[in-house]
């Protein structure tokens, strides 16, 4: 989650430039340990060690840059682009994503 705030910052930083106004970006993230520490402004005994760029994620979203929300693992469409995926998920997480496949016809070729 982290490479992926440094990436949509960077992109909103892009954007303003251009003058092009967005809303707050979404992180999509699995793990609830992460998020809730994403999202808990409480430093806890036990995270006192946690590296710095976890303090980071923290720091963007209590300044309201970015959101983070949880989204089950069976709905994570980007594991098709990370994971090794059975025929039927990897279809699934196509057709969420709206790839279809073009037919090649005569005209085409």
């Amino acid at each position: 989650m982290v490479e992926a705030a440094k990436e949509v910052i960077w992109l909103k930083t892009l954007m303003k430039s251009f003058d092009i106004i967005q809303s707050t970006p979404t992180i999509h993230g699995d793990n609830m340990s992460s998020l809730y520490l994403a999202a808990n402004p409480v430093f806890h005994a036990r995270t006192k060690h946690i590296e710095i760029q976890y303090h980071f994620l923290r720091e963007k979203v209590m300044d309201k840059e970015i959101e983070v929300i949880h989204t089950s693992t069976k709905d994570q469409i980007v594991d098709m682009l990370t994971k090794s995926l059975d025929g039927p998920k990897l279809q699934r997480f196509k057709d969420m994503a709206g790839i279809k496949k073009i037919e090649k016809t005569s005209i085409d070729d």
